[in-house]
C-alpha cells in the first residue's frame, strides 16, 4: 500500500472516529437529560412517600391512643340533662356505622326546638373533652361534625338547632 492511501485511511479512520465520539457525545447528552428527568420524578416520589410515611404515621399513633385508653364518650341523652336542666329533651337520631375491625364510628344527630344556641353550643363544647380513663391515658371525645341552626321568629338568639356529633367506640361498648 502506498504511502498516500496509507494516510488517506489514517484520515478516514480519525474523521470516523470524530463523527463517533461527537455522535456519542450528542448521545450522551440526550440521555442525561432523560435520566435527569427520571431523577426529578424519582425525588418527586420520594417526597410524596414521605409525605404518606408522615401520614399513615399519625394514623398510627392516633389508633394506638384510643386502644389505650379505656374511656368511652359519655351518653348524651344524660350529658344533656347534665348540661342543660329543665331544657326539653331533643330528637336523637342514630347514625353509627361499623368501622375497621373491632370499631365503630357514633354518630348521632340531636335536634332541640327551641333553645338558646349559646346553651347548644355549650352542650357541643362539653361533648367534646377529651376522655381520661384510670391509667391516666387521653383521648378525644365526642366531635362535633355538623352544626344547623334555624332561627325562631321574634327569639334573638335562640331557634331549632340540630346538632351532630361523632366519637370512635369499640364494637360492644355503647
Amino acid at each position: 500500500m502506498s504511502p498516500v492511501w496509507r494516510q488517506r485511511l489514517v484520515l478516514f479512520v480519525v474523521l470516523l472516529a470524530l463523527t463517533a465520539a461527537g455522535g456519542l457525545t450528542l448521545y450522551t447528552f440526550d440521555q442525561a437529560r432523560v435520566y435527569a428527568e427520571t431523577m426529578t420524578r424519582r425525588s418527586a416520589d420520594l417526597d410524596a412517600l414521605a409525605g404518606v410515611r408522615a401520614e399513615v404515621a399519625a394514623y398510627e399513633a392516633a389508633r394506638t391512643l384510643f386502644e389505650t385508653c379505656q374511656a368511652e364518650p359519655p351518653l348524651l341523652l344524660p350529658l344533656v340533662a347534665k348540661c342543660l336542666p329543665g331544657a326539653t329533651a331533643p330528637e336523637l337520631r342514630d347514625l353509627s356505622e361499623a368501622g375497621a375491625g373491632a370499631w365503630q364510628r357514633r354518630r348521632h344527630e340531636l335536634s332541640f326546638d327551641p333553645i338558646a344556641a349559646a346553651d347548644a353550643f355549650a352542650l357541643a363544647v362539653a361533648a367534646g373533652q377529651p376522655l381520661r380513663d384510670a391509667a391516666g391515658n387521653e383521648r378525644p371525645g365526642w366531635r362535633l361534625s355538623s352544626c344547623v341552626i334555624r332561627p325562631a321568629p321574634g327569639q334573638p338568639g335562640s331557634g331549632r338547632v340540630v346538632l351532630t356529633l361523632d366519637a370512635l367506640v369499640r364494637n360492644g361498648n355503647r
